[in-house]
């Protein structure tokens, strides 16, 4: 029996909302017989309660990217159905539910912000609104920058944090879709907690750290009623007030500060006090086109229990150890017992300790950042005890020193092991690929590298979750296929792809970063190459062809460039610039390091033969022959690095990237494998 399962939309399997634009449709098979192929589908979609399709489309064995041209309607439901025949001639059908998001042009709301802008504190925006009895549906299409969270009548709507994912917002700035429905009643109060988010990062990386504007919120809820009515309520000027919350200080580098005094209990309450809330202003900085999120967002994906509390330095110096047993990026909740009003505990966060058991803050960066990550929870004073976890930070830890622990119910106590639950926070993707071996030392290696992965991945491809947080472009290409291989990565790589494109649109050369204002110079070739690498293996692994065709252009410049760098630097098909093999096991100057000629140049010859696959595997129009280029690289780098006289290279390196791209000069694999093998001899291994 055929069946046909997981119909996707823009690689998202069941999404509830799409963009009505740049749609594309896919589906898996399975079967209960054997030899099993598609020779031909019919798909088409249709408007919920119609019979007419507004799309159709029809052909043989594709089943995965086939674009939907057409551009649907905005806030309507729609119904995918799809058919498919095997060479057997049975059939399988199948339909998918989905409703459209708004077209940029559909938003009727301004973008908000408070009248008085303080760095750094969460403030609160809130509009009151009443609805009549009879509501179908509700839904709300929403953006808070730098990130949000949204309440309607005192009931948060989502667990999504630091969302929207970070992107080069003079380009494209991302929203959500949630049904509000069940929250709504008669009388309702609808609020946003704002924090800095990536948009408005004030205090990192320079005086005004990557900051793109001041928190704002731009939101439109459409109410649908029985009777057929509409009623919208949108961020204006005129209904909407400010207050600043207890968040008195937060930033994704430097941690969150929560003054408890500060609490506004019935912020989101509809009968909530209005007296000492302002009035908001429009914000008129300028951004690029809306666009809805189809990545998931970050959520806690697990938690921690932590397994050991120690005083720091093993006497009575009121600052203790928490040790939660692995590395990982997330943040802490405290369960503080009763403690004075105004008590200040201090949370600071680490990946090692030094020999005499404080933390060791050199991996986390405080170089760098010119901060120690930290949070800051001023209690209210609770006799029941008190708990509190930061709303818009994360950090990179296995260690957490706490310092102005009290319990008034044991003086001088030491806290328990309950004092703190690490939550692991990481972009909310679907595990699809699995490794399980006989070898227990395999199975810890899988384990550790798939919890290093998650750590760096919240909304972009990081290097680290606590130094930089930035979305290097050498760290994304070198573990694409990695990811691909144990996550459901193709909408999160497909928006990082995208970020790369734009990242080249804002400053006219690819950075080294891709999104954001850290771009830290132009890109070099083993981090550029990520314009090739990403969108190639997004096609090998998942058959997306129109990544690579919708980037294309992008591929062939960067090709383009890498030409003109080695004519520069030549005259040559070599490569002098770059940063090369970067930090091996022994360190940027040791000899046995790849040499940086070599290695700009062999990514040359790599992505020259990754073009010339794609081109011709799919027919794509080219500015020039990439076979004909990747031989006169694969020339020019032996005539320059090979060593005739010991068969090989300069570094086990080259040797062994000579070896996997058959970069080596014809006939000499055999030699080139016995020299390099009697290198690592003579190296000691």
């Amino acid at each position: 029996m055929l069946k046909l399962y997981d119909l996707s939309i823009n690689a998202v399997k069941n999404p509830a909302y799409v963009p009505c634009k740049d749609l594309y449709v896919g589906w898996k098979l399975d079967s209960d017989n054997r030899g099993v192929l598609q020779t031909a589908y019919t798909a088409a979609i249709v408007k919920a309660g119609c019979d007419t399709p507004v799309w159709s489309g029809e052909g043989t064995t594709k089943s995965i990217h086939i674009p939907v041209e057409t551009t649907l309607e905005s806030c309507t439901d729609y119904i995918l159905t799809v058919t498919v025949t095997d060479n057997l001639g049975e059939t399988a059908t199948a339909t998918l539910h989905f409703a459209t998001a708004l077209n940029p042009e559909d938003w009727q709301g301004k973008w908000i912000k408070p009248k008085k802008h303080i760095e750094g504190w969460a403030p609160y925006l809130r509009t009151k609104f009443e609805a009549k009895a009879g509501i179908k549906e509700a839904k709300l299409y929403v953006c808070g920058l730098g990130c949000a969270e949204y309440y309607i009548n005192g009931h948060k709507i989502s667990e999504d944090m630091i969302d929207p994912p970070i992107s080069n917002y003079e380009r494209e700035v991302f929203y959500r879709v949630y049904d509000v429905t069940a929250y709504l009643s008669e009388k309702n109060a609808f609020a946003a907690l704002l924090g800095e988010g990536w948009y408005s990062q004030s205090r990192v990386w320079g005086s005004h750290g990557m900051k793109f504007g001041d928190v704002c919120l731009l939101a439109q809820m459409d109410i649908i009623y029985e009777d057929g009515s509409k009623q919208t309520v949108v961020t204006d000027t005129e209904t909407w007030k400010y207050k600043y919350s207890p968040i008195v200080l937060n930033n994704l580098y430097g941690g969150e500060t929560y003054d408890t005094r500060l609490e506004t209990p019935d912020f989101a309450d509809y009968d909530g006090d209005e007296e000492e809330w302002g009035c908001v202003v429009e914000d008129t900085t300028p951004r690029g086109e809306l666009k809805l999120c189809m990545m998931p967002p970050v959520r806690v994906i697990r938690t921690l229990p932590a397994v050991s509390v120690k005083q720091a330095s093993g006497k009575d110096d009121g600052a203790w150890i928490v040790d939660f047993g692995e590395n990982v990026a997330g943040i802490v909740e405290i369960h503080i017992p009763n403690s004075p009003r105004g008590a200040q505990v201090t949370l600071r966060f680490a990946e090692t300790t030094n020999p005499d058991g404080t933390l060791d803050f050199r991996s986390i960066g405080s170089f760098a950042t010119q901060c120690i990550q930290q949070d800051i929870y001023i209690a209210r004073g609770d006799a029941h005890g008190e708990t509190w976890r930061p709303r818009f930070t994360y950090h990179a830890f296995r260690y957490m020193e706490i310092t102005g622990y009290h319990d008034l119910r044991a003086y001088g106590s030491n806290p328990e092991l309950n004092i703190g639950v690490c939550h692991v926070m990481s972009t909310d993707l679907t595990q699809v690929g699995s490794f399980k071996s006989a070898c227990a030392d395999l199975d810890h290696l899988q384990k550790v590298m798939m919890s290093t992965f998650r750590s760096n991945y919240h909304g972009i491809p990081e290097d680290c979750p606590g130094r930089e947080k930035c979305g290097w472009l050498g760290d994304a290409q070198v573990v694409c296929n990695t990811g691909i291989m144990n996550y459901d990565m193709e909408a999160s790589y497909s928006k990082y792809i995208h970020d790369i494109r734009t990242e080249d649109e804002v400053y006219g050369v690819w950075q080294m970063i891709a999104p954001g204002k850290r771009g830290c110079g132009e890109a070099s070739p083993l981090w550029g190459c990520a314009n090739v690498i990403m969108p190639y293996w997004m096609y090998r692994y998942y058959g997306n062809d129109g990544i690579v065709r919708s980037h294309w252009d992008q591929m062939e410049k960067w090709m383009a460039h890498e030409i003109a760098d080695a004519e520069k630097a030549s005259g040559d098909y070599v490569i002098t610039r770059g940063l090369g093999d970067w930090c091996p096991p022994l360190g940027n100057s040791h000899p046995r390091r790849i040499p940086i000629t070599e290695s700009s140049t062999a990514m040359f010859y790599e992505t020259a033969c990754l073009m010339d696959e794609l081109s011709k595997e799919l027919d794509l129009p080219t500015s020039l022959d990439y076979a004909d280029l990747a031989a006169k690289i694969k020339e020019s780098f032996n005539r320059h690095f090979w060593i005739p006289e010991l068969h090989r290279y300069s570094t086990w390196g080259s040797c062994g990237v000579a070896l996997k791209t058959n970069l080596y000069p014809d006939g000499e694999y055999d030699a080139l494998v016995a020299a390099l093998i009697q290198l690592m001899a003579e190296d000691d291994y």
